[in-house]
């Protein structure tokens, strides 16, 4: 029976061998590639493939929200009334990229469907593992394949002989989308000199992935960075799906602020040691003896600082006047 079906594929070609049904690779030669694109933002524009043509869906590979493609079939009347004569199939280890140019490949079988007496279907191909896409009476969720080499092959191809005419040259409408995750991100930047942080949302610990980000379920968070060396900072973050929400942040140092005023002049002692005045001193937190030398006059005084909180000492030397 094999031998009298010429078959007809809509190939969905991913990168991942180990997910390969063990069938062994096929080498199929198509009329044409048609080549689609996605991303994170937009759908594809809709384009027409023959019944020996290939449809190539591209996206991102390092997308972060894609989760799967949703591929919609504009099924032609005459391939309609001609029900359960096409399949579909979704190959694993395709080669090469697909490109406009292109008509052989090859890939090894692991999903096939026959497409419904209806004039429309939608097949859903999962991106990665742990997605939350569901399969409906309008859908057909296919085998969970691999987005790292970023396509998918759609291959049409007739599954019997013996079909009409109109069938042979019928062209199906077909169009992609991405099926985003239910979640968004948080980047929160710091600056250069920010060192180690802590970032907590809704008062629970949180860690960035390897891309910096931290994936969060959409809605207002509230977010607090704390740092042993800066002040705590505190923000709410609105979280939206599929996007990344920045968090800018000036750290300030708890580092105490002193800043001292003098006439000129004056020569200023820290601790014994002669300092130049600054804007702000740089010292640590505990007990200081400032000493103050302008001419034949010394003024002295300890004064205690304290992390995160700022300081200004003034010195004044004035001349009383009485007049008898």
């Amino acid at each position: 029976m094999r031998a009298f079906l010429k078959k007809l594929f809509f190939v969905l070609c991913l990168s991942a061998p180990a997910l390969s049904a063990g069938l062994g690779a096929e080498v199929f030669r198509v009329h044409k590639t048609v080549c689609l694109e996605i991303n994170e933002r937009a759908a594809s524009e809709t384009k027409k493939c023959g019944i020996n043509d290939c449809l190539a869906v591209k996206f991102p590979a390092d997308s972060i929200f894609i989760q799967g493609v949703e591929i919609t079939v504009k099924i032609p009347q005459a391939v309609a009334s001609c029900r359960n004569t096409i399949l579909y199939s979704l190959y694993s280890n395709a080669s090469p990229v697909p490109t406009e140019k292109g008509i052989d490949y090859s890939g090894t079988e692991i999903y096939s469907g026959l497409y419904p007496g209806q004039l429309s279907w939608t097949i859903v191909v999962p991106l990665v593992k742990g997605n939350t896409i569901k399969t409906s009476p309008y859908a057909d969720k296919t085998l969970i394949a691999e987005k790292s080499r970023g396509f998918i092959l759609i291959r049409n191809q007739l599954a019997m002989k013996g079909v009409p005419q109109s069938v042979l040259d019928a062209e199906f409408e077909v169009g992609a989308k991405p099926v985003l995750a239910d979640y968004g991100a948080l980047k929160v930047k710091a600056g250069a000199d920010a060192g180690e942080y802590s970032v907590f949302v809704d008062e629970k610990p949180v860690a960035p992935n390897e891309s910096g980000l931290i994936l969060l379920k959409p809605g207002k968070r509230s977010v607090s960075v704390v740092s042993d060396k800066f002040r705590n900072e505190a923000r709410a973050v609105m979280i939206e799906r599929a996007q990344i929400a920045e968090l800018n942040l000036d750290l300030q140092s708890v580092a105490p602020a002193v800043r001292v005023s003098a006439p000129e002049g004056t020569k200023i002692f820290v601790d014994g040691i002669e300092t130049a005045p600054e804007s702000p001193l740089n010292l640590e937190s505990g007990e200081h003896l400032f000493k103050f030398n302008l001419g034949g006059y010394e003024v002295t005084k300890k004064v205690t600082i304290q992390n995160g909180k700022s300081y200004n000492i003034s010195v004044n030397v004035d001349a009383t006047i009485k007049e008898e």
